[in-house]
C-alpha cells in the first residue's frame, strides 16, 4: 500500500496534462471558497505542487484510480468524516470504503450501495450536508475519478430534500424514482410558487432500449440507462431534479426556465448526447426524446398535470415522426 505522499505523485502524473499554470499560481484561499473552482482546472492538468494543493484546500478530496482503490484522501475529506488519517483509507477498494464511511450518513445503506462515484448530495448523521462533484481524470481511458466534497451553507441546505426510504430510490441509476421525484417536485413547486419562479419540467424517453437489450442483452441495456441518468445530471444543475419514472423514462425540473428558455436547454442536452455518441469504440447510440411542459407561479399546476402534458407531447412528438423507433 502507497502511502497518500506517492499516492498524490500518481494523480499528479495522471493529472500530466492538465493542471495550467495559471492554477499553480493561484493563491488556495484560506475558507475553500474557491479551492473547488481551482480543483476544477486541476483535474485537467498537471502540476509537480498538486499535493499542496490538495491539502490545502477546505473542500474534502478523494481520488478513486483505475483499479477501483481509493488512492488519495486529502486532511479536509477527514474532517467530514472523522478519519484520524488518510492511511486508513488509501490502498483500501472503493466499496469497502463508501462502507465504512456509510455510518456517518443519514442514510447509511443508500451510500454503502451507491458507493463513493456516485453525484448528488450527501446528507451526514449530524444534519450536515456534502455537495458532491465527480471530476473524470486523463482522456481517452480515464485514469481515475476525482471526488470532491463541500459543506452546504445552512440556506442551501434547506433546498435538499434526502431520500429517507429506499421507496423513493431508483436502485440501478441512484435517482429518486417516479415516487421520490413527484413528492419532491411538488415541494421545489411549491417553493417556487412562494417566490415568483419559473420552472420547466422535461419528460425524457431513451428509445432503442429494447434493441440493446436484444442485441447485447439486458446488462448492457442497464448500462445505457445509467449514462443517460449521468448524462443528466451532467446536463443540469444543483439546484434541478432528475429522477427515473421507470422503465426508459426520466423525468427533469429545471428551476427558472421559462418556456423562451426551452430550446436553449434542449439544444445543450442534444450537445452532450452528440458527444457521448462521438466517443470511440461504443457498442451503442444513445438517442433522446423529450416533451416539456412550463410552471408558472400565476397558475400554480400540479407537478402531476405538468408530467402529464409533457408525456402527451413527447408522445405526440413521437407519432408524428417518419421512421419512429420504440
Amino acid at each position: 500500500m502507497g502511502t497518500p505522499a506517492d499516492s498524490a505523485s500518481a494523480l499528479g502524473e495522471a493529472c500530466a496534462e492538465t493542471l495550467a499554470p495559471a492554477a499553480q499560481a493561484q493563491p488556495v484561499p484560506e475558507d475553500g471558497r474557491d479551492g473547488l473552482d481551482v480543483l476544477r482546472h486541476a483535474a485537467h492538468g498537471a502540476s509537480a505542487r498538486l499535493e499542496a494543493l490538495l491539502h490545502g484546500v477546505a473542500v474534502g478530496v478523494l481520488f478513486v484510480g483505475r483499479e477501483g482503490r481509493v488512492d488519495l484522501v486529502n486532511r479536509a475529506f477527514c474532517r467530514m468524516f472523522g478519519v484520524a488519517s488518510a492511511g486508513e483509507l488509501v490502498g483500501q477498494p472503493g466499496p469497502s470504503v463508501a462502507h465504512r464511511l456509510s455510518e456517518r450518513l443519514a442514510d447509511p445503506a443508500a451510500f454503502a450501495r451507491q458507493g463513493l462515484v456516485a453525484p448528488g448530495r450527501l446528507v451526514l448523521a449530524d444534519g450536515r450536508v456534502l455537495s458532491r462533484e465527480l471530476l473524470p481524470v486523463g482522456e481517452g481511458e480515464a485514469h481515475g475519478v476525482l471526488v470532491l466534497l463541500r459543506e452546504v451553507s445552512a440556506e442551501s441546505a434547506v433546498e435538499v430534500e434526502p431520500l429517507h426510504t429506499v421507496s423513493h430510490v431508483d436502485e440501478l441509476t441512484g435517482l429518486p424514482n417516479r415516487r421520490g421525484f413527484l413528492a419532491q417536485a411538488s415541494r421545489r413547486l411549491r417553493r417556487a410558487a412562494q417566490q415568483g419562479r419559473s420552472a420547466s419540467l422535461l419528460c425524457v424517453d431513451v428509445e432503442g432500449t429494447r434493441t440493446i437489450n436484444a442485441r447485447l442483452g439486458h446488462t448492457a441495456g442497464d448500462r445505457a440507462l445509467e449514462e443517460v441518468a449521468s448524462l443528466l445530471r451532467l446536463c443540469f444543475g444543483e439546484s434541478d431534479l432528475v429522477g427515473r419514472l421507470g422503465g426508459d423514462e426520466f423525468a427533469v425540473l429545471a428551476l427558472d426556465v421559462t418556456e423562451m428558455h426551452q430550446p436553449e436547454m434542449l439544444a445543450r442536452l442534444s450537445r452532450e448526447v452528440a458527444l457521448l455518441n462521438a466517443r470511440p469504440a461504443r457498442a451503442w447510440r444513445l438517442s433522446l426524446g423529450v416533451g416539456t411542459a412550463c410552471f408558472d407561479a400565476v397558475h400554480r399546476p400540479l407537478v402531476e398535470d405538468l408530467l402529464a402534458l409533457a408525456d402527451a407531447r413527447l408522445h405526440a412528438w413521437k407519432r408524428s415522426r417518419p421512421g419512429r423507433r420504440d
